[in-house]
């Protein structure tokens, strides 16, 4: 039995294949448009992925015919076993996110069809889904991150006469969290970020631009780094990032974020970096999703009345997604009077701590030369 998860475009039947390119084919001048002729390739790319598990499933399980119209291979019982098998390999959200893509495939590749009894599943798979993580018990501030992003910098600062390359590497991970938290783009985007590009200079100003193809939701994304940055930026790209392309053999990539070797740091790297800078300061790790919620967040604590800007900040269609998906503050915020005493406390303890873990560090680094990518 094969045992692939996901078919391929290419392998699909060919009735599918050319379904789904009808679908995205732009209308002809005064026809009306195709119904996926404006997805963006991101929402594209997820519906193609969800289609390509359901064949893929239909194929192991000796039920895919080729010849058979694509509609005719829905049953109640087909998509009940094929969310099963999904809900043993995958997080809970995941299979509601990919039942819905794989409704939005039937729509329009059968627009002649009623699909909206799988509709209510998919609501109730995300009202039960959980998250996977707890992602209020790792939460930071983001004026934390930003800080710890400037520490780190600092610190490479401090030891830059080495010229070892932990120094360019942290130099590089102090600057990416500054700028994640400032501009919280998603992962994709952020791992894919070119020099001239999508980092440009305007005005004296650094700006972060993605266009409306790039990105998930199919809306541009643009905004300025804070002026404070601006140097660090500067002392990157013409110290450090430079040290570690020197260090490559191949070809000069213009991707903004670079690993030890001189090559592009890949989004699974990246987020190996983000986790470990911040456990180490934190006792916790903050993975690079998470900046966007505890960006939201932040506007909720600190600026209550500018929450429906988040929306624009982090690429939302509207606030409502912002609020339900990345809004954490409201639970807590009735008990921080409560918890202020507590946190001040904490807040001095955990400077001391991180005075005492930084010195254990440079020794450590003094005595053995090693560090991170």
């Amino acid at each position: 039995m094969n045992d692939v998860l996901s078919l391929k475009v290419e392998d699909w039947p060919h009735d599918d294949r050319v379904l789904l390119q009808r679908a995205l084919r732009p209308a002809a001048f005064l026809q009306p448009a195709n119904p996926a002729s404006s997805w963006s390739p991101s929402r594209r790319r997820i519906v193609e992925q969800s289609v390509g598990q359901w064949l893929a499933w239909l194929l192991r399980n000796g039920l895919l015919d080729p010849d058979c119209a694509p509609a005719d291979r829905v049953t109640r019982d087909r998509i009940e076993a094929f969310v099963a098998e999904l809900a043993d390999r995958v997080a809970p959200w995941s299979v509601a996110m990919m039942l819905g893509a794989l409704v939005r495939g039937f729509e329009v590749m059968s627009p002649d069809r009623d699909f909206n009894w799988i509709k209510p599943a998919c609501q109730s798979l995300k009202e039960r889904a959980e998250p996977s993580r707890n992602a209020f018990a790792h939460l930071v501030s983001p004026g934390e991150l930003f800080q710890l992003g400037l520490d780190l910098m600092q610190e490479a600062r401090d030891l830059e006469a080495s010229q070892h390359p932990y120094v360019s590497t942290q130099a590089r991970d102090g600057l990416m969290l500054a700028v994640l938290i400032s501009f919280p783009v998603r992962i994709r985007n952020f791992t894919e970020t070119r020099i001239g590009q999508h980092l440009l200079s305007r005005d004296g100003c650094n700006v972060l631009k993605y266009s409306a193809e790039e990105t998930k939701t199919g809306s541009a994304q643009v905004g300025e780094l804070p002026p404070n940055l601006a140097e660090w930026l500067d002392w990157y790209l013409s110290v450090h990032r430079e040290r570690l392309l020197a260090r490559g053999t191949g070809p000069k990539t213009d991707r903004l974020w670079v690993n030890r070797d001189g090559d592009a740091l890949d989004a699974s790297a990246i987020r190996e970096q983000i986790k470990r800078r911040t456990k180490s300061a934190f006792g916790r790790h903050v993975w690079p999703h998470l900046f966007r919620k505890a960006s939201a967040t932040g506007l909720v604590d600190d600026a209550p009345d500018s929450i429906s800007l988040a929306a624009e900040v982090l690429g939302h269609a509207t606030i409502q997604t912002t609020e339900r998906h990345y809004v954490l503050a409201r639970g807590s915020m009735a008990h921080k009077e409560v918890q202020s005493t507590v946190l001040t406390a904490r807040s001095d303890a955990l400077a001391r701590l991180r005075r005492k873990t930084r010195s254990a560090a440079a020794n450590r680094r003094g005595d053995t030369g090693k560090g991170g990518d």
